[in-house]
């Protein structure tokens, strides 16, 4: 970053509207030789760190001399040197002039959060805030929203970013992904892991009616006493159950097999509505209608029940908190941390957790810097 000399400007390129303003005292010049002609207080009032190079551009020497086009003298307009393309320029300076918001990638993003942190302009940051949170984003790479949101410290962006990787296999090639960090990475599969047990829970039967069921019981065909025809024509077993006389409740052995479906397949895809899949309440259904007691009611029961699961899945992962004001040094150990967030998927990490070691045989690492990937080495941590 330099402070050049105003008359070396001649042959530099103007910026489009609405940076070639005439009444503008600051030229920002970027490294393609674009220049922006901007107004001292509003790039003041948006960023502390360019008004402060902006104040030192005013020691470079006075000259008569006029502008490229000859209208003003030249003399009168600071000019700073940036390092920056003049694409990106035009793009952070769009969201420090009240102008219309163009559409935003991901990538885009990331380089205004990166801009915002280093020039110190907090509300360019806060317009992005908008942009991650479009519903496109979020469903297509919910995990680099969750990257961008910890970078730029939005942390309700980041819960619900994290809430949205939820339904989805994070990317293997972790690196990849900008401004991801070694802490925010550790936070998300953390909170990734305490949610598919906790959904994993709520469809656990294994001789027991689930305590969620026992609260919200409702009088289902396959969770009453059915007659004698359902005992001979369909599997069953007992189940403890606390709310009742016995303690105990026979129910048919296809609900049990459906709870246990519900419970595989959210290890696999942590999604509420797998509890309505019809691949998993069919077999159920079908199982159901072979009793003629059950055969008028079972296909309604079983639409209500896997509604009431839905929901009982829903809210146990809503319970569940991403902790993103924990530091990694509240836990004793890095293994401490990594425990809690272990997993069997390989994954690609930033340069900046390169210090860590291997952490328990169900996490494996590949560890690199900004490389192109074929570069990155295997690393025993």
């Amino acid at each position: 970053m330099t402070f050049s000399d105003p008359r070396s400007s001649a042959a530099a390129r103007r910026a489009p509207e609405p940076f070639r303003s005439k009444d503008a005292n600051v030229i920002l010049r970027t490294s393609d030789d674009v220049e922006f002609r901007v107004h001292k207080h509003v790039i003041a009032l948006a960023s502390s760190a360019l008004a402060s190079l902006i104040a030192v551009a005013t020691r470079v020497p006075s000259t008569s001399s006029t502008s490229s086009t000859g209208s003003r003298p030249h003399h009168r307009r600071r000019i700073v040197d940036l390092p920056e393309a003049s694409v990106v320029l035009d793009l952070f300076l769009r969201f420090v002039y009240p102008t219309p918001e163009p559409t935003l990638t991901l990538d885009d993003i990331a380089t205004l959060l990166q801009l915002a942190r280093k020039y110190d302009a907090p509300c360019v940051t806060t317009r992005m805030r908008a942009h991650l949170l479009r519903p496109e984003n979020l469903e297509d790479d919910p995990t680099t929203v969750y990257a961008l949101a910890s970078f730029a410290g939005m942390n309700d962006v980041a819960r619900t970013a994290a809430r949205h990787t939820l339904s989805q296999a994070l990317p293997a090639r972790l690196a990849e992904i900008r401004l991801l960090d070694g802490t925010a990475l550790v936070r998300l599969l953390q909170y990734r892991k305490q949610c598919t047990k906790a959904a994993v829970e709520v469809a656990r039967t294994e001789g027991v009616v689930p305590w969620w069921v026992q609260l919200q019981w409702r009088r289902f065909c396959f969770l009453s006493e059915c007659s004698a025809e359902c005992a001979t024509v369909l599997s069953r077993c007992e189940l403890v159950w606390r709310k009742t006389l016995h303690e105990a409740v026979v129910v048919p052995q296809y609900w049990v097999d459906y709870m246990e479906g519900v419970r595989k397949a959210l290890q696999l895809k942590l999604d509420p509505r797998i509890a309505r899949d019809p691949a998993l309440m069919r077999p159920a259904i079908e199982a159901g209608m072979q009793c003629t007691r059950c055969a008028s009611k079972v296909h309604w029961d079983m639409d209500e029940f896997s509604g009431i699961l839905e929901e009982a899945i829903e809210e146990a992962i809503s319970g569940v908190k991403l902790r993103l004001n924990d530091a990694l040094h509240d836990y004793d150990t890095f293994e401490d941390a990594f425990e809690a967030a272990s997993s069997k998927e390989r994954y690609y990490l930033p340069c900046d957790v390169s210090n860590l070691r291997r952490l328990g045989r169900e996490m494996t690492f590949i560890v690199g810097p900004s490389l192109p990937l074929p570069e990155l080495g295997m690393a025993s941590l």
